[in-house]
Formats: C-alpha cells, sequence, structure tokens
C-alpha cells in the first residue's frame, strides 16, 4: 500500500464518520422535535385551563385603575392621617 492508498483510506473512513454522525444529529434532531410538539401541545392545554384567571387578574387590574378605588383609597388615607393626629 502506496502513500496515495493510504490517504484514500482515511479520507474514506473520516467520511463515513461524518455520515455516521450526520445520521446520530439527525435522529437527535428529530426525537427533539417530537419533544417540543408534545410541549408545545400540553403548554396550550394548561394555557386553555388558565385562561380565565388571567381574565379575573385582568379585572382586578381594571378596579385598581378606576377612578373609584383611587377616590376609596385617598379617602381612606386621610381617615388614617387624621387618626394618626390624635
Amino acid at each position: 500500500m502506496d502513500f496515495y492508498q493510504g490517504c484514500v483510506l482515511v479520507a474514506v473512513l473520516a467520511f463515513l464518520a461524518l455520515v455516521i454522525f450526520a445520521i446520530k444529529t439527525f435522529i437527535q434532531i428529530a426525537h427533539t422535535a417530537e419533544a417540543v410538539e408534545y410541549l408545545a401541545l400540553s403548554t396550550a392545554e394548561k394555557v386553555d385551563k388558565t385562561k380565565s384567571t388571567f381574565e379575573l387578574l385582568d379585572n382586578v387590574a381594571s378596579f385598581l385603575d378606576s377612578g373609584f378605588y383611587k377616590a376609596a383609597k385617598t379617602g381612606l388615607e386621610l381617615v388614617r392621617h387624621f387618626r394618626k393626629d390624635k
């Protein structure tokens, strides 16, 4: 076996290793894609279940921003302020 045959043998073995590595990588990518798909589906179901909670929080936030709440809070602070003075 001369020098060129040795070089060809090394190149073929390197290419074979590259092909094996690429196949393993593509298999892992496929498994990861399946896991991501499962995660997306289960997350979508959980988001639907918590939708009413988010609506409640939105309503509470809207109430806290309303003028009625601000007026009541100001009135309560005035009462507390005058009670401290006594």
